[in-house]
């Protein structure tokens, strides 16, 4: 009989532990060699997957421009089904596509979920990670680090947003999200109750921007007081600089100061025909390029291009009906000088002359043998109103016009109406020679009745005729300087209290100086426009901001990658600046709660003293005008400035604080402002 009684008492403890380490044998093999190999699968199916929507992207940017077009973003869920043969939502991410100098260039990101590629053609496995970046754009549309399930507590970004009156994280966002769709443009934020952070998107995804009467966006950083302007979709955070953190935060306080504490401020000291000073501060003021210089709009930007090429606008004389509308009117002649020179002689081919420098030295030169044969010096007044120097018979546009255009019959047609010293030469038969250097010389073709400021002229000289050429990042504007010398001064290699370097807060993100061509007013053909309108002016006239930058490439200003700066540099832009510095935009101003030609004086952004954006509007050529730049005034009112001679306006920098800058410490009150500190590593 066979006896059971063993076997019913089980496994025994040894037998136990020896199946346990067996099963522990199988499963450390299967991690240590099936479960990589199942990662890897995972990271090159992505990697795949990348290079396929890669490619569509591409498709679709030849094939469908409507879809892609220059610095856009595409969410890759767009190209299913028609680019990519999957209706799939698998996969997240977006194809960002940017242009520079022509060369089209694509960048791809996507997610499954646990993994994180981002590349152009050359992805391979290595490029995939397992967490996702500050910079990685999970959609175009509402991605922030801010937004995501396990964002850090400690950001001073949660904590912005904590400050919206709601009692979770949650709820404000629900806040700001039902209030964000209400905002009316065409009004001013004067209302307290309104006031606080709104939602819009930018470049990045989601971006938080403070608007109206709001007194929480205060931090105090490097010595200095700042306003919060808003959350950048990535979660860096953008501010305007505001003063001392010793001084009051209003008026010339702030603005920031040279060393003799004088308040900085950019002025034009020359008038629009003529090429600006670009010598940097004379009496503590700043001669801005944001000026024309005859025809074209080579000056405007945060920074520009000198090198013009000679020609003559227009090119060509008044017409068989003596018709002077196609001709440049001047309209700010001085009527009371008694020392214009008007020359009988001029050639553009042999009296001009280029150095193709950054110094912008090109210039052309009026010559006279014989003051009195030659050439003559006059009031322009006097001159243009004697008989015998217009043609009342040839009556211009019509002879019901008003005022009426006169055909200019003089001999003496060539003139530089602002110009410094002329060089006087007293010859041996004791007649005097004049010679005067003028970068655009006038020709004068007709006079305007009852309207002595007023000529009609074409122009000779030196020209940008193109809006590549003229938007070419070449040189630093004044005003770029002048925030660059404060920058180095102030904040470049110091540190705070704690001995870290206040760049070591600063990241690089996206200064936007748009110089966009408005599609509905485009680059005018030399020959018939006169004004060069800016995409900018639309959206300030249409009250419709954005935070988006058109042409990031050209006109989203980030850091050198070979600057000497702390900061990493960011290059999704065109990385051209020196320190990552700028100023504010004007759709920034917009949404901060102004409008155009109403005053706001309760909005944060005003601080009782006009300031310029970075912003430009127009530029006037036809009509002698020069341009005109979006800013703020002392009452908080949204308008263009015309850049005329010794107009001024103060600066106040723009810098921005890295996504995971923690929160130290402060209710965001210009009593109790916010501190912040770096994470600990």
């Amino acid at each position: 009989m066979i006896n059971f009684e063993k076997s019913n008492k089980g496994f025994t403890l040894v037998e136990l532990l020896a199946v346990i380490v067996i099963l522990a044998v199988v499963i450390l093999i299967a991690v240590t060699a099936v479960i990589p190999r199942m990662n890897n699968a995972k990271k090159k199916a992505l990697v795949d997957e990348a290079l396929i929507y890669l490619n569509a992207a591409k498709e679709a940017y030849t094939f469908d421009p409507e879809l892609v077009n220059a610095s856009s973003c595409t969410n890759i869920t767009d190209l299913n089904g028609k680019y990519v043969k999957k209706d799939s939502d698998k996969y997240k991410g977006a194809v960002k596509t940017t242009i520079n100098d022509g060369v089209v260039s694509q960048t791809i990101y996507l997610t499954d979920g646990k993994y994180y590629v981002s590349g152009t053609d050359n992805i391979i496995s290595s490029n995939v990670v397992d967490s996702m970046s500050d910079d990685f754009l999970y959609s175009c549309g509402d991605y922030s680090p801010l937004l995501s399930s396990d964002v850090d507590t400690n950001l001073l970004a949660y904590k912005l947003i904590m400050n919206q009156g709601g009692s979770s994280f949650s709820e404000n966002i629900d806040i700001i999200d039902q209030r964000s769709p209400l905002v009316d443009f065409q009004t001013v934020e004067s209302d307290e109750s309104n006031s606080g952070l709104y939602k819009a998107e930018d470049d990045d995804g989601a971006s938080f921007y403070y608007r109206g009467v709001v007194n929480n966006n205060w931090i105090d950083f490097g010595g200095f007081y700042w306003r919060i302007v808003r959350i950048n979709g990535n979660g860096s955070i953008r501010m305007i600089y505001s003063g001392l953190s010793s001084s009051t935060h209003t008026g010339n306080d702030a603005l920031i100061k040279n060393t003799t504490g004088i308040p900085y401020t950019y002025s034009t000291t020359v008038n629009s025909i003529t090429t600006s000073d670009i010598s940097g501060l004379t009496n503590n003021q700043i001669t801005t390029n944001y000026v024309s210089s005859g025809y074209g709009h080579t000056y405007v930007g945060y920074m520009y291009n000198p090198i013009k090429t000679t020609y003559t606008f227009p090119d060509f004389d008044p017409d068989e009906n003596n018709n002077l509308d196609r001709f440049i009117q001047l309209i700010n002649v001085d009527d009371s000088k008694n020392d214009y020179y008007l020359f009988k002689n001029f050639d553009i081919n042999t009296d001009c002359i280029s150095d193709n420098s950054d110094n912008d030295t090109s210039v052309c030169t009026l010559k006279c043998r014989e003051l009195g044969v030659d050439c003559i010096s006059t009031n322009w007044y006097t001159h243009a109103t004697s008989e015998g120097n217009y043609s009342t018979t040839a009556e211009g546009v019509s002879a019901e016009s008003n005022p009426i255009k006169y055909i200019y019959t003089s001999d003496y047609k060539y003139t530089c109406w602002e110009h410094s010293n002329p060089t006087v030469v007293t010859n041996s038969d004791n007649t005097k020679s004049i010679y005067i250097s003028c970068p655009l010389v006038s020709e004068i073709v007709g006079t305007v009745k009852d309207e002595p400021t007023n000529a009609v002229v074409k122009q000779h000289g030196f020209m940008s005729l193109s809006e590549n050429d003229a938007n070419t990042n070449r040189v630093d504007s004044n005003i770029k300087r002048e925030i660059d010398l404060w920058y180095k001064n102030n904040i470049y290699n110091i540190k705070d209290s704690k001995n870290i370097y206040l760049e070591d807060y600063i990241s690089d993100e996206i200064f936007c100086n748009d110089r966009e061509a408005d599609t509905f007013f485009p680059f005018p053909d030399m020959l018939e426009s006169s004004i060069y309108w800016y995409r900018s002016y639309t959206r300030w006239s249409n009250f419709i901001p954005t935070l988006k930058c058109g042409n990031r490439s050209r006109d989203g200003f980030t850091l050198d990658l070979s600057s000497g700066s702390r900061v990493s540099a960011n290059k999704s832009g065109n990385n051209m600046l020196k320190y990552p510095v700028a100023t504010i935009t004007s759709d920034e101003i917009l949404y901060a709660g102004t409008r155009r030609n109403l005053n706001n004086n309760s909005m944060y952004l005003n601080i009782g003293k006009s300031i310029y954006s970075m912003t430009p509007a127009y530029v006037y050529s036809k009509y002698g005008q020069v341009t005109g730049v979006l800013g703020l005034n002392g009452s908080g009112r949204s308008l263009i400035w015309l850049i005329w001679k010794n107009a001024t306006n103060g600066i106040r920098p723009v810098i921005n604080l890295k996504a995971n800058v923690l929160y130290d410490s402060g209710s965001g009150t210009e009593a109790d402002p916010y501190k912040v500190k770096l994470p600990t590593t």
